[in-house]
């Protein structure tokens, strides 16, 4: 009102003893005591029946609705409005989700305890109604939680798996180098004894290994050992991903 420079003055809330009205209106005084008895009247009526409190819930938002979009705004100014105090006079369990109680102080506010999965209709096909509803959400709920679960186990067991897997491949290149040094050394030493000269070629040296049934399997290796130790250079350096590696030497990973 200010605003359009109407003539304007606020007034004092006219107590229940004295109905003056000479004093100015004072924004910070207390909450009238009875507005917790009428609310806690409101409240007891409305849990009687769950319908009660959702056609008061629809009250309060149609009513917000049309103060903020009302056309003079200049006098029905939603921030202007004690929203909270509204909702007590609608007797509301508890405030609804709407963009108009987003920056609303809510201190002076407490919901009702109310158990809202027992909290029923006063209509028996309603509330037959609710209990469906109710219980087929909770069963999506639960649905949807073991699936989540599942996909985390999966995933946990997946990643274990792989770097199980990888351990053992990179226990078995470990066992082929020890192999391979052993195997050269008893060639070395073979080369000692039958007096061949140190230069000979290593092609020679494996055309002997016939002599030792053991190291039978140990020269054909060779080549493979040497490209694995290639590999896993270019795997340390980046130039190859983890995934070629294990790939390239058969290592499959579930």
């Amino acid at each position: 009102m200010s605003i359009r420079k109407i003539p304007f003055q606020r007034r004092e809330y006219l107590p229940e003893k004295n109905l003056s009205c000479t004093t100015t209106y004072d924004e910070n005084r207390l909450e009238d005591p009875q507005v917790t008895e009428h609310l806690k009247a409101l409240r007891e009526t409305l849990l009687t029946d769950r319908g009660l409190h959702d056609r008061a819930a629809k009250a309060f938002v149609s009513f917000v609705r049309a103060y903020s979009k009302h056309d003079a705004s200049y006098i029905f100014r939603i921030k202007d409005l004690d929203l909270v105090g509204v909702a007590k006079s609608f007797g509301l369990l508890r405030l609804p989700r709407m963009p108009e109680l987003k920056d609303v102080a809510l201190e002076s506010w407490e919901d009702a305890l109310v158990d809202w999965d027992t909290y029923s209709y006063g209509d028996k096909a309603q509330e037959a109604r609710r209990v469906a509803k109710s219980t087929a959400e909770k069963s999506r709920n639960e649905e949807q939680l073991l699936r989540v679960t599942r996909a985390e186990k999966k995933k946990a067991n997946t990643a274990w798996s792989a770097q199980t897997q990888r351990k053992a491949a990179k226990d078995l290149r470990k066992e082929k180098r020890l192999r391979k040094k052993k195997w050269l050394q008893s060639q070395a030493q073979a080369q000692a004894t039958s007096g061949l000269p140190s230069g000979s070629s290593l092609k020679r040296g494996r055309e002997e290994e016939t002599v030792s049934s053991e190291d039978d399997g140990d020269a054909d290796t060779w080549d493979e050992l040497a490209r694995e130790e290639r590999m896993a250079k270019k795997v340390k350096k980046g130039v190859i991903n983890q995934k070629v590696f294990d790939a390239e030497f058969g290592i499959e990973l579930s």
